[in-house]
């Protein structure tokens, strides 16, 4: 058996099942841009060979930063779970990677590299933390070799008011579609 297959099968494992009414805080960016529809929200999605090395490479960082941690006796919890009710048959899923008594870090291992802002593609997801935790959020970016840079992020009232909007209409058209397939 050849490597390339092993790390294939190991990141394009069957994860968890999506349900209809539970959303992931990862999830919000690709709703919004229209890549995640309402029509492949229940299809796994393969993830190509350079997108399985990479996760690969971000979360052996990922782990490698939690020993270190746990070695130097900081205090801190490893994807603790939040669910945020957004309406009685909604709920937002939210997992910080690493959260300690003041403040919360949500790690990336970036294809591009991610200069000193925030891309688009993770405003929301931190947004959700902020709102999970109630906790000054930081943009993690790991980088090679191991370096760790951390960016704050700055909570938007607007943002989370549109995360709600986002989600409210994505599950209202996703019902709609599994209501027809019924």
């Amino acid at each position: 058996m050849k490597i390339k297959e092993l790390l294939d099968r190991y990141v394009n494992k069957e994860n968890h099942e999506r349900q209809l009414g539970r959303y992931w805080a990862s999830d919000i960016h690709a709703i919004k841009k229209g890549y995640l529809k309402p029509s492949n929200f229940f299809k796994k999605k393969k993830i190509g060979e350079r997108g399985v090395r990479m996760i690969l490479v971000g979360e052996a960082m990922e782990s490698q930063l939690q020993k270190i941690f746990e070695f130097n006796k900081v205090k801190s919890e490893y994807q603790n779970k939040y669910e945020i009710k957004i309406k009685d048959d909604i709920v937002l899923v939210v997992k910080p990677d690493f959260e300690f008594d003041n403040l919360v870090i949500e790690t990336k291992f970036p294809f591009s590299p991610v200069i000193d802002e925030i891309p688009e593609r993770y405003l929301y997801q931190l947004e959700a933390e902020y709102r999970a935790t109630n906790k000054d959020v930081y943009l993690g970016v790991l980088e090679i070799p191991f370096r760790l840079r951390l960016i704050k992020y700055k909570p938007m009232g607007f943002r989370w008011e549109e995360t709600k909007n986002i989600l409210i209409k994505f599950d209202e058209d996703l019902r709609q579609i599994t209501s027809k397939n019924k």
